[in-house]
């Protein structure tokens, strides 16, 4: 199994006799697994981990990766949370304008974009951005994996992407800047059209041409501010590829809705930028 454990803080005040005082958030993407414990009273974050689950591979040996390391956690499958809240990033999704959306036919719309996908596979949700519907995929078979570990709860499962999007609709503190969210194999951007004033969405594989494409495509819209998130370092080639075509470029923050205790000073904060921004 490829799955290790490449980072993790603990508050000393977690008690695992309190477990059912805490809230627990999980971020599961294909290539890795994060999870956040949040005390109901302060409302302040006191355990991140993180795992990396190994390149992306078979959805099957994804998700017997996934399993084993709740499975074998010491104790994140207890049953006993305040709540649980999952957001999940898979690359499937569609972008339908407006004035050609009809609910009866979303099937038909994912089909054209994604055609190797089974609609039914998966849980949908949506979101109307300007002139356009975005409809995000979540796999039925996390829910199912999750269900099997916490029978008596409600799950609430979201997706990153369009958890990303409601942060920078409500912050206008970022609206005049390119977020940029990298994660191994992906990079998802949100931004405001300079000329139309609507805002926008990307998402493209790392590994195709069209990335150094949307890069002078970003970089033609004026030197507006960009912040970075995600898998990227200043070492990495992402972040030197990014680098020579924009120069107003910085790392972004830990999102201003999470509070974490001082035992968080040394965390990589633009690492967690898709977990910390969650409401839950």
């Amino acid at each position: 199994m490829g799955v290790s454990n490449s980072f993790k803080i603990i508050d000393d005040r977690f008690s695992i006799d309190k477990i059912e005082s805490y809230d627990v958030l999980m971020e599961i993407q294909q290539t890795r697994f994060k999870f956040i414990l949040r005390d109901i009273h302060t409302k302040t974050v006191i355990w991140l981990e993180d795992y990396y689950l190994g390149p992306s591979t078979s959805h099957t040996t994804f998700l017997e990766n996934l399993k084993e390391i709740i499975d074998e956690h010491e104790f994140i499958k207890a049953n006993f949370w305040n709540n649980i809240a999952v957001t999940v990033d898979f690359p499937c999704f569609a972008v339908i304008p407006n004035n050609l959306f009809d609910e009866n036919l979303i099937d038909r719309y994912l089909k054209l974009q994604n055609p190797d996908i089974t609609p039914s596979d998966y849980e949908l949700e949506t979101i109307k951005l300007s002139d356009n519907t975005h409809i995000f995929l979540i796999p039925k078979t996390i829910r199912a994996l999750l269900n099997g570990f916490y029978p008596n709860k409600i799950l609430q499962i979201t997706n990153s992407f369009a958890n990303s999007i409601r942060y920078f609709q409500r912050h206008e503190r970022i609206q005049n800047k390119n977020l940029l969210l990298f994660s191994d194999e992906w990079l998802e951007a949100i931004f405001i059209e300079q000329k139309s004033g609507n805002l926008r969405t990307e998402k493209i594989a790392l590994r195709t041409r069209s990335i150094k494409d949307f890069m002078e495509e970003i970089e033609g819209k004026g030197q507006l501010k960009t912040l970075i998130f995600g898998e990227i370092t200043p070492y990495s080639s992402n972040y030197r590829m990014v680098k020579s075509r924009l120069k107003a470029l910085e790392f972004g923050g830990i999102p201003r809705n999470c509070t974490l205790s001082q035992f968080f000073s040394e965390i990589p904060e633009q690492r967690y930028f898709s977990i910390l921004n969650v409401d839950f």
